[in-house]
């Protein structure tokens, strides 16, 4: 998976290579850059950053070295170095769109959302149709709770990038804040049928199963869920799947099936008091009668 992310990573720069080979470098330039690439894709992010300050030392109009650079610092968790190296790419080449959303990302994770906006912005600029400055921009206006701004931004994202699953997991959270139940179940669903990692197809399946449940829609939300419970690495997901799992038999009038459930998410410490109310609940009506 780390390989596959570099890779990645490769072939987000390679638009900007062409950028750079309209200059000609000298060799010893593109030995070190060279160098740096292979030891990034052995994961060796130390030697490499060592490399790429060679080739900027040696040729400091070098954008993508500066670019690698910053992703390198980043692998390694040296986030301060990680924005220099970003913003002294972004510097040589004012147009370059991976740079400014790897910045944009590790803004957004410092929780420095207004820079971070500011960066994503700079992209729609020139490039509207950015997937991943939307995603960006839509990803930090539903963590602001600005949903209809959010879900502006993240159409925008899965209009110019159709397979993009994890757009469409924040768009189906951010359409179901906005209780467009039928819209979020929509979003789920493509964000299941694009993501290639099981685990994660678990928990999208858990998200869309819990939709089903809120839209009252109980036998789709129950077979959504028990597939979140077997393909989901996620503990706390799999506990909050067997509680919707409880809430949908428990609407279908089947109390001892509900109750099975209950108790099997009462055992993680996030779903246990909820899960305990439901449980009492059905144990001991009388209780809860008004």
């Amino acid at each position: 998976m780390r390989f596959f992310a570099f890779l990645m990573a490769v072939l987000l720069i390679s638009s900007s290579l062409v950028f750079a080979q309209k200059k000609a470098r000298k060799p010893e330039v593109g030995q070190a850059y060279n160098e740096g690439l292979d030891l990034a894709k052995k994961q060796k992010y130390e030697q490499a950053i060592t490399k790429f300050q060679t080739a900027v030392t040696k040729d400091d109009s070098f954008p993508e070295a500066y670019y690698m650079m910053g992703y390198c610092y980043k692998k390694i968790r040296n986030y301060e170095k990680a924005k220099e190296a970003f913003r002294n790419a972004i510097k040589l080449n004012k147009k370059f769109e991976v740079a400014y959303n790897a910045l944009g990302n590790l803004l957004a994770a410092e929780g420095k959302n207004q820079q971070a906006i500011a960066t994503f912005q700079a992209v729609l600029a020139f490039n509207p149709n950015s997937a991943k400055a939307n995603y960006g921009l839509g990803k930090i206006y539903y963590e602001q709770k600005n949903y209809k701004k959010a879900v502006e931004y993240l159409q925008n994202a899965v209009k110019a990038k159709p397979k993009y699953a994890k757009a469409y997991n924040i768009l189906g959270l951010t359409l179901e804040k906005l209780k467009r139940y039928n819209e979020a179940i929509d979003a789920f669903k493509k964000a299941i049928a694009n993501e290639r990692r099981r685990s994660l197809k678990g928990d999208y399946y858990y998200r869309l199963g819990k939709v089903y449940v809120e839209a009252k829609k109980y036998d789709l939300g129950i077979q959504a869920l028990k597939k979140a419970t077997t393909m989901s690495r996620n503990a706390m997901i799999i506990a909050g799947a067997n509680f919707y799992l409880g809430d949908a038999y428990k609407h279908k009038g089947q109390k001892q099936k509900a109750l099975q459930y209950y108790e099997k998410a009462a055992k993680h410490r996030v779903w246990k008091q909820p899960a305990e109310y439901e449980i009492d609940m059905i144990k001991h009506p009388d209780k809860y009668a008004y």
